[in-house]
């Protein structure tokens, strides 16, 4: 019987760097007989949302060769096997696993939980920095309290409900994030049998949150541009916004003071949203008397207003980001239709975007 485990995230909770560490450790994973897949060609997404197993057989088939275990890891999966397609009353994480089960595999699903105030925090920042999102946090964190989407879900009840109903699937549900977590790449290397993390090559931390100033800036570009109709929409327009907002928070050293949307009264309203529903995952789940056990309440101070030289400094960059990339614009518009016109195929060098400074 070959031993399938499925890391699904959540969102939010190190899977990048995770999945950074387990690619590192090629050898290591060798060693165990675990043959580690990160879905970087986005092959596995389609094919569950076809119900289509055929690219999961190739590397089910993979590690079989090997004589291996199978890992998966893919943080999208935590919204998406919980979809229930319109002509099926099952979800999408049900047709996955009993698919396994088909092929004789014993199935481990293992996913961190984070509290949803820092969840909710960090979504916002990975949004707003690759300019997918142009408001504030406090009218963030109420729509996706209000939403009704997979997309999003950070309530354990809806999100991983369907995990505790299969009988005949293992699932670790590992809380991350306050202070006291542990190291979530130990605790993944526990679950699956493959020894103590000392044994392991490990890579420096990095922050990827730009820091407050960043968030600030963007905001306040794409404010300038949709008020003169130039919103920040289309995927190439918005890489090239990211990347200039990310070099220059690179330069000022930004990320050294993160983001927190979090004031005290919004804190409490969060929790209070979800408490619970947290409550009757904690009892069932970890045996805790409540939410709060596991995730004691550490309420935030407010950040303190940004001082005239911060606001300057958001200010004169927004506006020097702005003339970039409308400068940038027309150029990039004009690549993307010369490709279609060009049947697809790469347009002459003399048709290609000019690079932003």
């Amino acid at each position: 019987m070959t031993r399938v485990f499925l890391h699904i995230g959540m969102h939010k909770t190190g899977s990048t760097a995770i999945q950074k560490r387990l690619e590192a450790n090629g050898q290591m994973l060798q060693q165990h007989r675990i043959t580690f897949y990160k879905d970087r060609e986005n092959q596995l997404k389609p094919a569950v949302k076809k119900r289509d197993f055929k690219p999961w057989q190739t590397k089910l088939d993979q590690a079989r060769a090997n004589n291996n275990a199978l890992l998966v890891s893919s943080e999208v999966l935590s919204h998406l096997l919980t979809r229930q397609p319109s002509d099926s009353d099952r979800c999408l994480g049900d047709w996955l696993i009993d698919a396994f089960h088909r092929q004789g595999c014993s199935m481990t699903l293992i996913a961190f939980l984070r509290d949803q105030p820092s969840y909710l925090n960090s979504q916002y920042t990975q949004h707003v920095k690759k300019f997918g999102l142009n408001c504030r946090f406090d009218t963030y964190a109420r729509q996706i309290m209000g939403h009704t989407l997979e997309r999003g879900e950070c309530d354990p009840q809806r999100l991983f409900g369907w995990i505790r109903r299969k009988a005949t699937t293992s699932a670790h549900f590992i809380p991350y994030g306050g202070s006291r977590s542990l190291d979530p790449f130990e605790q993944l290397l526990s679950v699956i049998g493959a020894g103590p993390a000392t044994d392991w090559m490990d890579l420096p931390r990095i922050n990827e949150q730009p820091g407050r100033l960043a968030i600030e800036t963007a905001l306040a570009v794409q404010r300038r541009l949709t008020t003169k109709g130039q919103a920040v929409i289309e995927p190439l327009h918005r890489r090239q916004a990211f990347r200039l907002l990310k070099e220059t928070a690179n330069l000022y050293g930004w990320p050294k003071q993160r983001f927190s949307g979090l004031t005290p009264e919004l804190y409490r309203e969060i929790r209070a949203h979800y408490r619970a529903s947290n409550d009757v995952f904690a009892q069932e789940v970890w045996g805790a008397a409540d939410w709060a056990q596991v995730f004691p309440e550490e309420s935030p101070k407010p950040q303190p207003e940004l001082r005239r030289h911060q606001r300057w400094l958001v200010a004169w960059e927004s506006r020097r980001i702005s003339r970039m990339l409308m400068r940038c614009r027309w150029p990039m518009a004009h690549y993307a239709l010369t490709i279609q016109d060009n049947g697809g195929r790469r347009p002459p060098m003399e048709a290609a975007p000019h690079r932003c400074p």
